[in-house]
């Protein structure tokens, strides 16, 4: 009898229409994969692996039946999806694969690639713009690849201007600037001078230093003659780290208590002691960049729930400071975040080698506000993780203009709007400064450049 249902299981299979699919075709090392599957003819106890391109189909590296779980309830599915997060697979090539009846006759497969996050996202060429980067070293680049040389070299590769490190320490922060002043463009630097491991280097000149028990400092940074921005980096604690409590059973509302009686007390001491404090230019733009420790509330909605693994949280210290006028840069720039999900922690330590059952998220920041009369724009923002990778944490970029805050256009700065714009937007379309503050001004009609329709629409507007 059971080679009988055996052999009408194998007959169904060479015939069965049953089709395999995942959410995506490219994940980054780190996101979660959803397998969709539609049409199985099968008595149950059906489940899906996760295998490597090459693997025989003994050799799975995750797996579920198709109810979601682990356990053989004997259930049969027609059609659904499952879930594998947390999940961490290194960049390559993989397949989901299809069997039936709890055994490894392939029913159907599905390719899908992993890849890193080395891209090619290069600064746009406009001149009045500038790079600032937050990144963790992970105990100096101890343990990485390629050593706090690496670390020089990926800053002169991407062209940043602003570092805020984390996990760095004094003595590595000057062999940092040491290595920096091989490169052209690199040849003048300033630093904090910070005893604790959190510092930031500048190719722009730092005027003060305000240095906040162990968890930030901060800096103003004379970006040109008159313009002066406040730079933080800041590492908030570790332990104990939300996700991982969350997906090892602890209470949605003991995480909250944990993270409001660390991380978040942390963030509010920088936030009344180096951001609002009266005595260091309140008024100035920001950007505060850090290894936070903990996800952002964008990150976590309904939206991305199958990547945190079925939970909503909204995490207090991106909730405060969004609350206060701050904006998150990656999620400005990229607000969908099942299109571009930023992770950053973690690449793996070193490199592609986790812990099983590791928790992926986004922790590492680059958040900014709006000054008095001043307004910083975000124009590009990527993650990044080019080999050979130094760190357990993935390096975060976001390229910045900062303009005065005018009405549109006002193209020559005198709160006034009159014949003299129009004469400075035609000379501007005529022989072109490229400054984005300029467009910021005279794109009137917001399609992205500066032409003839501009300078109609400023004519109108004078006019009425």
């Amino acid at each position: 009898m059971k080679l009988s249902i055996y052999v009408l299981i194998l007959f169904n299979s060479l015939f069965s229409e049953a089709e395999l699919s995942a959410n995506k075709d490219t994940l980054i090392v780190g996101e979660h994969i959803e397998a969709h599957f539609n049409d199985l003819n099968s008595y149950g106890s059906d489940w899906i692996g996760i295998f490597s391109i090459n693997a025989s189909n003994e050799e799975y590296l995750y797996w579920q039946y198709t109810d979601g779980t682990q356990n053989n309830n004997y259930n049969f599915i027609s059609s659904g999806f499952i879930n594998f997060s947390p999940i961490s697979l290194s960049s390559g090539q993989y397949e989901l694969r299809l069997f039936y009846n709890n055994n490894y006759e392939l029913i159907s497969s599905y390719p899908f690639t992993v890849i890193d996050n080395c891209n090619t996202n290069l600064s746009s060429d406009f001149e009045d713009t500038f790079n600032v980067m937050t990144f963790n070293t992970w105990y100096s680049a101890q343990y990485g690849y390629g050593g706090l040389g690496r670390v020089a070299e990926i800053i002169t590769e991407l062209d940043i201007d602003i570092i805020g490190f984390q996990e760095t320490n004094p003595g590595s922060i000057i062999e940092i600037k040491s290595l920096l002043y091989d490169f052209d463009g690199y040849e003048e630097l300033f630093s904090t001078p910070s005893e604790s491991n959190i510092s930031i280097i500048s190719r722009f000149p730092i005027i003060d230093t305000i240095d906040y028990n162990l968890y930030g400092v901060g800096a103003n940074v004379l970006i040109s003659n008159y313009d002066t921005l406040k730079f933080i980096s800041s590492h908030l604690t570790a332990y104990p780290y939300g996700p991982y409590d969350l997906y090892q059973g602890v209470s949605s509302e003991d995480v909250i208590n944990n993270e409001l009686s660390t991380r978040y007390i942390e963030n509010l001491d920088i936030y009344n002691q180096i951001i609002t404090n009266h005595e260091y230019s309140p008024n100035l733009p920001i950007i505060y960049v850090g290894d936070h420790n903990t996800p952002s509330i964008l990150d976590w909605g309904e939206n991305n729930i199958n990547q945190n693994f079925g939970f909503q949280i909204d995490w207090p210290v991106s909730q405060f400071l969004l609350n206060n006028g701050f904006y998150d840069s990656y999620r400005y720039i990229h607000p969908l975040v099942e299109n571009n999900i930023g992770l950053t922690w973690s690449p793996g330590y070193p490199k592609n080698t986790f812990d099983n059952g590791e928790i992926h998220d986004r922790i590492d920041m680059i958040y900014f506000k709006n000054g008095y009369s001043k307004n910083l724009y975000p124009l590009n923002s990527y993650i990044y993780d080019c080999d050979p990778w130094p760190s357990d944490h993935r390096a975060v970029v976001t390229e910045f203009a900062m303009c005065f805050d005018v009405e549109i256009g006002d193209i020559n700065l005198d709160f006034i709007i009159n014949i003299l714009d129009i004469l400075s937007l035609v000379n501007e379309i005529l022989y072109s400064s490229n400054l984005y503050c300029l467009y910021i001004y005279g794109d009137i009609d917001n399609n992205q450049e500066l032409n003839i329709t501009d300078i109609i629409q400023l004519v109108s507007l004078i006019l009425n």
